[in-house]
Order: structure tokens, then C-alpha cells, then sequence
């Protein structure tokens, strides 16, 4: 069998990103195994940020100065020193159709970059009265 008939035959598993699950015959287990991509933003973040800065300012003109607060809590760093990638990916959800803050979305999402990814392996077990799966946690350091 050539290589390419080979290749042509096999399964792919998980998805785009890889993450399984798996359940045994009588679906009483399952394992799950979730890829966590590690998030970080180059320099283009800024240009965001301050496309962000200038929507707000054109649209608090007179208001409270406490409306800026709310967004620029998206860019406020950890102890780390690290921006929560979450909560600026989030701003990305917000359905504004200003031109200005969807070059700053664009930008946001050109400055992301995955830099590594880790495999998390979760095993449930299905309790036999209400049917829903319950986490098996494993103290694997202690073994």
C-alpha cells in the first residue's frame, strides 16, 4: 500500500485544534483531552489601544470620564505584567460599527499569536442516577 493510500485512510482525530473525547463501550467513562493555546500580542496591540482611546474620546465628548475606565480595564496588567488575553479578546464580541473600532478589532486580532499549546487530559465518570458525567481527579504526582 503506497504511502498516499495510506494517508488517504486514516482517521483524523480532533478536530482543527485537536482536542477528543473519548467514552468507553457502555458510556459510563470518558476522557477528554482539551488543547489550551498559549495567547500573547505583538506590538500592533498598542495601535489598537489607541484606535480604542480615540472612538471613546469621540464618543464620551461631555460624559463621565468613568466610561473610559470600562474598556481600558481590558489592557490593565497583571503582576506578571502580562495582559489577560481574555478580556481583550473580548472586546472583539462588542457588535459596534464604528470604521475606527473595527480597524482596532482588526488589529487585535493581527496581533495575536499563539506561541505554544498544552494538552489537558480530563477523565469523567457518569453518575448512574442523574446521568451527567462528574470529574475523576487524579493526584498524578502522588503516585
Amino acid at each position: 500500500m503506497s504511502t498516499a493510500a495510506w494517508q488517504s485512510t486514516t482517521p483524523s482525530w480532533g478536530g482543527k485544534k485537536g482536542n477528543v473525547t473519548l467514552f468507553n463501550f457502555d458510556g459510563s467513562f470518558k476522557i477528554v483531552r482539551a488543547m489550551q493555546e498559549n495567547l500573547v500580542f505583538d506590538e500592533r496591540l498598542q495601535a489598537a489601544q489607541s484606535l480604542i482611546a480615540e472612538c471613546i474620546a469621540s464618543w464620551s465628548k461631555g460624559s463621565n470620564d468613568n466610561i473610559k475606565v470600562l474598556v481600558n480595564q481590558a489592557f490593565q496588567v497583571d503582576r506578571a505584567g502580562k495582559i489577560n488575553t481574555g478580556r481583550v479578546l473580548g472586546l472583539r464580541s462588542l457588535k459596534i460599527d464604528d470604521p475606527k473600532w473595527l480597524r482596532a478589532m482588526a488589529a487585535i486580532s493581527d496581533s495575536t499569536k499563539t506561541v505554544g499549546t498544552k494538552a489537558h487530559i480530563r477523565f469523567y465518570s457518569r453518575d448512574d442516577m442523574s446521568g451527567e458525567y462528574i470529574p475523576i481527579h487524579l493526584d498524578l504526582a502522588s503516585i
